[in-house]
């Protein structure tokens, strides 16, 4: 494509050399700038992109954007922009020739929710026989193919190539999860959605947002008329149960669909409902009608809320009851979701990804509301290291306040040491009084220790990475799933 083309709408300071260039691919990592490619040097954490500009070169860039020039490499096209992030987003969007227009996309945010409701409106609208393309924490596909990719929200460039792909192989709606570094780091700029999903907004990202205010502003961008240029979007569902969802009902420009599982005064809301470990069944009315009667096999009362919020999506898409209904229906338990492992006759064992400090405490209090008379529930989990401190003791204390027994151990360290982490940790435990605790780093025998406690009729909770299969330590990373570690134990005493 003619770099004319691909830069057209760029906000710029100078151009420096040629503009005719026929321009192959896009990248911002000079490792995988090809011949007659453009890169972007844009800031890192760490490193500056502008460090690798002559890395960039010599793998073949024939152009590159950046915050400044540079005189050791002539020849070359310098477009010199004050941010090179959103230059990023906005080149990415003209190289694969705007491929969001040409798609229905659903962007679910919000702290708690946004993985299994994805999941649900992807079900949804499969049901309605529309041919899709998904992105989540778990996993990412197009159609029936998987796609990979490094963070919850991709950049720029691999967004847009996953949009483009979409709509070669015919697919008409896209439903992503979309981050607060997402929307802070301009990787949506210039995307075109049709639905925003607010779910709610609890602590978490305080490492990189320092406070609730700045996470909150992050994720109110979306949803506000001046920012619409860069997220343009026609429909909102919201959670007003959620002290920030309201704050973003009275702001918002969007078409808006509120939803609660506490108040008739939403236009969506769940009656009639009735939770057990085998799932969930309830009513769902919609602007004082019956929708639909739901029965789902996804358990804990939470999964009200997004069943509500993936209801909420479809009717903003203008897919009807039956959709609804069966998508729920014939949605599967979710990889590391309040996941049920299969096999243990003697007590239950769930595994689940909560990470912060709500979603501890929604999956622990589901899971005592489900335990039977002389029953106890038993909590394994840990916090990341290099990650808000902050919620690490009130984790804790949630902890200590709901389980009857718990054993504190690592989640991923990475350059910390893990008994520091689990001391901030223990603190909120022993604020409540709780006693019943027991400090054990090594994952893998804290889950096995919590395993070999459980008597009949207990549920034991293992928190903190859901679906991942790996831990992080400082400098390396190793193979580590809670399930496989549960159904290693359970094939053994079966064994026996």
């Amino acid at each position: 494509m003619d770099l004319k083309e691909i830069i057209k709408g760029l906000d710029y300071v100078e151009i420096i050399g040629d503009t005719g260039k026929d321009i192959s691919d896009i990248t911002f990592n000079s490792k995988t700038a090809v011949q007659d490619s453009l890169f972007i040097a844009v800031p890192g954490f760490k490193r500056d992109g502008k460090d690798y500009v002559s890395d960039a070169v010599e793998n073949g860039a024939v152009a590159v954007i950046s915050s400044s020039r540079t005189d050791k490499i002539p020849g070359i096209t310098q477009i010199i922009v004050e941010e090179p992030r959103p230059a990023l987003a906005c080149v990415s969007n003209n190289f694969f020739n705007r491929p969001s227009g040409k798609l229905k996309i659903t962007g679910i945010t919000g702290t708690n929710g946004k993985t299994t409701t994805t999941f649900l409106v992807n079900s949804m609208l499969r049901s309605a026989l529309s041919d899709t393309s998904f992105i989540t924490t778990i996993m990412s596909g197009i159609l029936n193919e998987c796609a990979i990719f490094d963070r919850t929200t991709p950049e720029s460039p691999e967004l847009n190539r996953f949009f483009k792909n979409s709509v070669e192989k015919g697919v008409t709606h896209a439903i992503m999860e979309v981050s607060s570094h997402a929307v802070d780091l301009h990787r949506i700029d210039f995307i075109d959605f049709e639905t925003f999903v607010f779910t709610n907004l609890t602590q978490d990202h305080l490492d990189y947002h320092k406070n609730m205010e700045n996470y909150f502003n992050a994720k109110k961008k979306l949803f506000i008329k001046e920012y619409r240029d860069i997220f343009k979007c026609k429909n909102a569902v919201i959670n007003i149960d959620d002290f920030y969802g309201r704050i973003l009902c009275k702001e918002t420009d969007l078409e808006t669909i509120t939803y609660s599982a506490k108040t008739k005064e939403a236009d969506l809301y769940a009656d009639d409902i009735i939770c057990d470990t085998s799932g969930i069944k309830m009513n769902i009315i919609f602007r004082g009608k019956r929708l639909t009667d739901i029965s789902s096999p996804l358990s804990g009362y939470f999964n009200v809320y997004n069943i509500l919020a993936a209801a909420g999506a479809a009717i903003s898409l203008g897919l009807d009851s039956i959709n609804i209904k069966e998508g729920v229906q014939t949605d599967n338990a979710i990889s590391g979701r309040f996941e049920k492992i299969n096999g243990i006759d003697d007590f239950t064992v769930i595994v689940d990804y909560a990470h912060t400090p709500d979603g501890l405490e929604n999956v622990l209090l589901t899971a005592k509301s489900l335990l039977k008379d002389g029953s106890r529930l038993i909590s394994v989990f840990g916090c990341g290291g290099d990650r808000d401190k902050g919620k690490r003791p009130k984790m804790g204390k949630i902890a200590g306040d709901i389980s009857d027994y718990i054993f504190i151990t690592s989640d991923n360290p990475r350059s910390e040491e893990p008994e520091s982490i689990i001391k901030m940790i223990e603190e909120g435990v022993m604020e409540t009084g709780n006693r019943n605790y027991i400090k054990i780093p090594d994952r893998r025998k804290a889950i096995l220790e919590a395993l070999e406690t459980a008597q009949k009729d207990d549920i034991v909770i293992i928190a903190g990475k859901g679906h991942e299969d790996y831990q992080e330590f400082s400098g390396h990373r190793i193979h580590f799933s809670d399930q496989e570690v549960v159904r290693e134990w359970n094939k053994k005493r079966g064994a026996e």
